[in-house]
């Protein structure tokens, strides 16, 4: 009965700590304070997760479009609380108060993918 009892305790342990290493490796970012202005866009990105991410693109969107009006390739790798612009040059016009879909996508050293989502209005 002690050795069951043993067992079922380090089996339980072991089982909390692969649990707790999966919820403490977390990939994230954040897509901070996006500016549209005539042709131009400047898209601040921050790493808020816990592990490296490498940003391989950027892309901006029309409202309820599938079709970007810009498309950049990345290699910026930001560590935990890094953060990157990244300004560039469109070749149509932002139009004044119309709202616009950033999105950034990467991934993290182990091949995770990691992308944000945030909505722009052109100023």
């Amino acid at each position: 009965m002690i050795v069951f009892v043993i067992v079922a305790a380090i089996m339980l342990y072991n089982y909390f700590q692969s649990r707790t290493s999966v919820l403490t490796t977390q990939a994230q970012i954040s897509i901070v304070n996006p500016q549209l202005a005539g042709n131009v866009y400047s898209i601040t990105v921050e790493n808020i997760g816990t592990t490296p991410i490498t940003i391989t693109s950027i892309s901006i969107y029309p409202q309820n479009s599938q079709t970007p009006i810009v498309t950049q390739s990345l290699s910026t790798v930001l560590n935990p609380g890094q953060s990157t612009s990244i300004v560039g040059t469109s070749t149509t016009q932002f139009i004044t108060g119309d709202k616009y879909i950033v999105v950034v996508e990467g991934y993290t050293g182990s091949g995770q993918e990691v992308a944000a989502e945030s909505i722009a209005i052109s100023q």
